[in-house]
């Protein structure tokens, strides 16, 4: 373990929130971030971790409570949310606390996927893509505002959003004080959009929060996570994929 002018590096908490069952790429990659973490720093092991059941009154509520025991009883600076149907790789953590800032960029999210679903295939299932968690708060012609996929982004940099996913987020103590001193300890309620009225998720209502009290979010598109969905594959699929073979067997040099 290292020491910068006598003191310790800082400690960070692990947070998730869990039914009955994990992933086991979950599994897998908390394993490993220990075994990192013992071989250098130590910051989760001193910081300690928080298991919340996510019960009858739903993910919202288990986030809360993860954050409320966070600022009670853990001391250290960080929260560091892995959800328990991502993986992520062992040093994840000194990653995003590389990129991050208590006061500069106090959110930092890993460049993580949701399953977004475009249409239904008429056989009860539905076509889907994976779409970044990387969210701009955007203004349509129609007058209304809320948050939109951006759907490009600059590799291996740390780039500025609106918001970003719960899934795989580092978040400084200082984030969770400031929100709770302005709204009450509602860290993840479900707000509604101002000019919808529709309910916005709870990860993306904490980003909203943070949004209105000048806390910048940030996405470092070069920790990678991957998020274990359920698909319905089709010919579509199986064509795009092909298409994508084909050029990609293009762009290879002959043999000589």
């Amino acid at each position: 373990m290292t020491e910068q002018n006598g003191q310790r590096p800082d400690a960070v908490t692990v947070a998730y929130v869990h039914g009955n069952e994990v992933a086991y790429s979950w599994h897998h990659s908390m394993v490993e971030l220990v075994g990192y973490d013992m071989a250098h720093e130590s910051r989760v092991i001193r910081g300690g971790y928080i298991s919340m059941r996510c019960g009858s009154s739903g993910l919202p509520e288990a986030r809360n409570k993860a954050v409320r025991e966070f600022l009670e009883s853990m001391d250290s600076g960080w929260l560091l949310w892995l959800d328990t149907d991502m993986g992520f790789p062992p040093d994840v953590c000194e990653r995003l606390l590389e990129a991050a800032d208590p006061a500069e960029r106090p959110i930092v999210g890993a460049l993580c996927f949701a399953q977004k679903e475009i249409e239904p295939d008429r056989m009860g299932g539905w076509r889907c893509l994976a779409a970044p968690t990387i969210f701009d708060w955007v203004k349509t012609g129609e007058g209304l505002e809320g948050f939109l996929t951006r759907w490009e982004y600059p590799a291996d940099t740390l780039v500025r959003c609106a918001g970003t996913g719960g899934a795989c987020v580092l978040v400084h103590k200082s984030v969770y004080a400031q929100i709770a001193a302005r709204y009450g300890p509602v860290w993840y309620d479900m707000a509604p959009n101002p000019h919808t009225g529709d309910l916005i998720g709870e990860d993306l209502s904490f980003c909203a929060r943070a949004g209105s009290m000048g806390i910048p979010v940030f996405v470092h598109t070069g920790v990678r996570a991957s998020h274990m969905k359920q698909v319905w594959l089709g010919e579509a699929d199986y064509q795009a994929e092909r298409e994508l073979i084909a050029a990609e067997s293009e762009k290879e040099p002959a043999s000589a």
